[in-house]
């Protein structure tokens, strides 16, 4: 379902949208996907902006649903603490919790993507979970088979988790209709192809971890070429 304008004529309540620029030199090297390309309302959200969940930002990292073709954000969100292998809970905000339980369920599979140890090599494992506390962020989880460092992406299962893009709309891309209520499905103009310099600052979930942000952009290379990254630059 796209947008379509519902309710009676008259004035909604406005939002105040901060201008994200994604690329650090301007566009004039930049690709975009040719539009247009069917953003999923309902698969996607942004738990750094809750409530405003359904306003995506510009830089963030999105994928392929497997059986829709539509796409999504890659990374629900982070982890908040170190996990240890055989850990039967994960820690994340409150926000991710909630975005976790919108996404997916109160109950189900996501994968965590992550290094054992500072540095180290990344390794995805997918983790089963029966509960998250939306409260305290704690996530109740089968025994991990991996221990995962701190800001480690927790990613959906559906086939976005790839990272095949990234957004950038600069005043954002909102997946509701205009009462703000109602999820939908809309056409995206500035999904990445290749090319430009990115400001690594803008790109939304960019962990800590020196080998998790080696990750992130392997993945962005592979599938946008001849994209260069402002700390690979700047160190």
């Amino acid at each position: 379902m796209f947008s379509i304008p519902q309710g009676k004529p008259g004035v909604v309540g406005n939002f105040v949208s901060q201008p994200r620029e994604v690329f650090y030199s301007g566009r004039e090297f930049a690709q975009f996907w040719a539009p247009p390309v069917t953003v999923d309302g309902t698969a996607s959200g942004n738990a750094l902006n809750a409530p405003y969940t359904w306003l995506l930002w510009a830089g963030m990292p999105m994928g392929r649903i497997t059986a829709s073709g539509k796409y999504a954000n890659s990374i629900i969100g982070l982890s908040g603490s170190a996990t240890a292998s055989g850990a039967t809970s994960i820690a994340t905000d409150v926000n991710t919790a909630a975005e976790i339980v919108r996404r997916i369920g109160a109950s189900g599979t996501f994968k965590l993507t992550g290094s054992p140890t500072a540095g180290g090599t990344v390794a995805t494992q997918i983790v089963t979970y029966s509960a998250v506390n939306t409260s305290t962020g704690v996530i109740t989880c089968s025994a991990t088979s991996a221990a995962a460092v701190t800001q480690s992406p927790i990613q959906p299962t559906d086939g976005s988790e790839t990272i095949l893009t990234l957004l950038c709309e600069v005043d954002g891309l909102q997946v509701v209709d205009q009462t703000h209520t109602n999820r939908v499905d809309v056409f995206c103009g500035r999904l990445l192809a290749g090319g430009g310099t990115i400001n690594t600052g803008m790109i939304v979930n960019y962990p800590s971890d020196a080998s998790l942000k080696t990750y992130i952009k392997s993945a962005i290379r592979a599938a946008c070429p001849g994209v260069t990254f402002l700390d690979d630059i700047t160190g």
